[in-house]
């Protein structure tokens, strides 16, 4: 079918129609959460690669930091200190000409000496350039999330302006970037600590500096590389009055913050280990400077992904197995260095590692269906499929293959999930042959019941089954017909693992979800390659529902089987259930009520 001498072979009608399926394949991979979260994770690596190419070499002058640091510490005292130390050290840092003074420390509580607590408000009272910290936590147990806030005792924050000094933790635990709001139930929203220095220091308050372009998001990225850092100044020394300079505090904004490691206020961030009073600074810079990173918007991204997708497939159409890959190679390479490039001089943020896995993904999927269409074992393969369908189903093709239209319809119908527990750690600890060994055991168990129960097979992902009832077939009481499968299956399950356990073989579990609601079903593909499947939210929610029998399970109990309020009207009749409530699943919203399925009457089935 793949000829080289063929120019723009793309422009074939089946290679078309494979690009096409490619081009919503990828879309549909945009729409998976764990997909989402493993392409962040990675982009934030490389964000961090490109932020060593762009470190400037030149130490900022307009922030100067007063260091909590370990000298401090071992001179002055144990921690924390007397509240009239930071009144002197305030008094101090006025005296040598200081704009602003934020500090980063809480005074959340009134100290054991209240004379000192009335000093040091008298302190702020006396000048208006300070600002102070508040910090947003939130307490959790199993039955509440309760939001809750550090701030200045009202004795100091009446005389003081105070913004929080929260940042938000990537996935990974790393700093990368600053809030634009914070939310909260407090009205108004709390005010950035960064931003509010940044503003009073401008004599804009209370407008708030915010990066103008990022003012509809709650979050943009700290540009770390705008200094090589700040000049530290231990904290004992302005206390003492002994400034390294009469002149070097004048104007200038004055963060006082902790370095030691006791204090417990380091942080990983794109320039490695950071005392949390650095990142203020690098942020309070960089809302100074306005250089701020700049994220391409999605329609280019998206735009720019079908062009590179487009070139790919194209490569490895009418090129050999290795031409290709070293003309994709050639183009990985190009666009990284182009992306490298852009940020150090722009500051402008293109995707990377989606690029980069995409364009992989391309390649491999255009060289999987190069071989597919070359090979001749086509009926072979065909005819290995045709065990993981129905025999419903085939009967049905064998008396009328046009039955199934591409087309497909819409029908109610019953979705069943179920997925092994901790089967990948599981994997690890036995060899391949072992776990597959013991995997077919338990697909063929579960698989000849299904049929049993009338049911059809869709798909085996890895470990997870999904089936179907009600489709291809008409049957009235599908949603009867998958609970009682599942409620057999679990039985089936305690046979196999009381034989796996007499065998040496570890012990699993599973997790069963079923749906009932309106897909799209039907024959699905191309003229040349067809599934019988099904589509729609139903189809989701069903497996959702699988994952959320995790939820719901813990020492003392194992939740096995959750079926959804729809499927609950049509099987009450034969099910003791146990309801768990409305419960919130991810990415849909009015789900319900979703049953734990506690007992199933079973009828008799040949």
């Amino acid at each position: 079918m793949f000829k080289t001498n063929r120019k723009f072979y793309l422009l074939d009608k089946t290679n078309v129609i494979f690009f096409i399926v490619l081009i919503f394949l990828f879309i549909g991979i945009f729409q998976f959460q764990s997909f989402k979260e493993f392409i962040a994770k990675y982009e934030n690596v490389l964000i961090d690669f490109r932020f060593k190419f762009s470190k400037s070499s030149i130490q900022s002058e307009d922030i100067i930091i007063v260091d909590i640091d370990a000298s401090s510490i071992n001179k002055l005292s144990l921690w924390p200190w007397p509240r009239s130390y930071w009144g002197t050290a305030i008094e101090n840092l006025n005296k040598y000409g200081a704009s602003i003074i934020g500090i980063d420390v809480l005074f959340d509580t009134n100290s054991l000496n209240n004379e000192e607590d009335a000093s040091f408000s008298k302190t702020l009272s006396q000048h208006n350039n300070i600002v102070l910290a508040s910090r947003k936590y939130i307490e959790k147990n199993k039955h509440y999330e309760l939001e809750l806030w550090s701030t200045p005792i009202k004795l100091f924050s009446e005389h003081s302006s105070f913004g929080f000094v929260n940042f938000p933790f990537d996935s990974d635990g790393i700093i990368r970037q600053s809030y634009t709001q914070l939310s909260s139930n407090q009205t108004p929203l709390p005010i950035s600590f960064d931003s509010l220095i940044v503003s009073i220091f401008k004599n804009t308050y209370p407008k708030i500096i915010h990066p103008p372009h990022t003012e509809s998001f709650d979050t943009y990225y700290i540009n770390f590389s705008l200094s090589k850092g700040f000049r530290h100044i231990p904290f004992f020394l302005i206390l003492e009055d002994r400034p390294p300079h009469p002149d070097i505090f004048k104007d200038k904004i004055v963060l006082i913050g902790a370095s030691d490691p006791s204090l417990n206020d380091l942080y990983f961030t794109p320039q490695g280990i950071l005392p949390g009073v650095d990142i203020h600074a690098y942020n309070i810079l960089n809302l100074l400077k306005g250089d701020y990173i700049t994220k391409t918007p999605s329609y280019i991204n998206y735009i720019l992904l079908f062009v590179l997708s487009f070139l790919i497939v194209t490569i490895v159409i009418n090129f050999s197995g290795l031409s290709g890959f070293l003309i994709t190679s050639g183009i990985i390479l190009a666009y990284s260095i182009f992306s490298i490039v852009l940020f150090n001089y722009t500051f402008i943020l293109i995707p990377w590692a989606i690029v980069l896995i995409l364009v992989l993904l391309s390649f491999t999927l255009s060289m999987i269906f190069k071989l597919i269409f070359e090979e001749k074992e086509k009926t072979y393969i065909r005819n290995i499929f045709s065990q993981y369908v129905s025999p419903e189903i085939v009967n049905k093709l064998i008396q009328s293959p046009k039955a199934l239209s591409l087309g497909g319809e819409k029908k109610e119908i019953s979705i069943f999930f179920s997925d092994i527990r901790s089967f990948t750690s599981i994997s690890e600890k036995y060899p391949p042959e072992f776990i597959v060994s013991q995997l077919n055991d338990y697909l063929d168990a579960m698989t000849l019941c299904i049929f049993k129960w009338k049911g059809t097979l869709d798909k085996y992902v890895g470990d997870e089954i999904m089936a179907l009832w009600g489709a291809p077939l008409e049957q009235p009481n599908h949603a009867k017909l998958a609970v009682q499968c599942a409620w057999e299956q679990l039985s089936i399950l305690k046979e196999l693992q009381a034989k796996w356990k007499e065998e040496g073989k570890p012990i699993f579990d599973i997790g069963i979800g079923i749906n009932t609601g309106t897909v799209i079903v039907g024959n699905i593909g191309s003229s040349k390659h067809k599934d019988f499947t099904v589509i729609g939210d139903s189809v989701n929610y069903a497996a959702r529902l699988e994952s959320t029998t995790r939820q719901f399970s813990d020492d003392n109990h194992i939740c096995r089987f959750i079926i959804s309020e729809s499927t609950y009207q049509q099987v009450a009749d034969i099910c003791d259930v146990k309801s768990l409530g409305s419960v919130s699943v991810k990415g849909k919203e009015n789900v319900g009520t979703i049953y734990e399925v506690i007992n199933v009457k079973l009828d008799a089935q040949t």
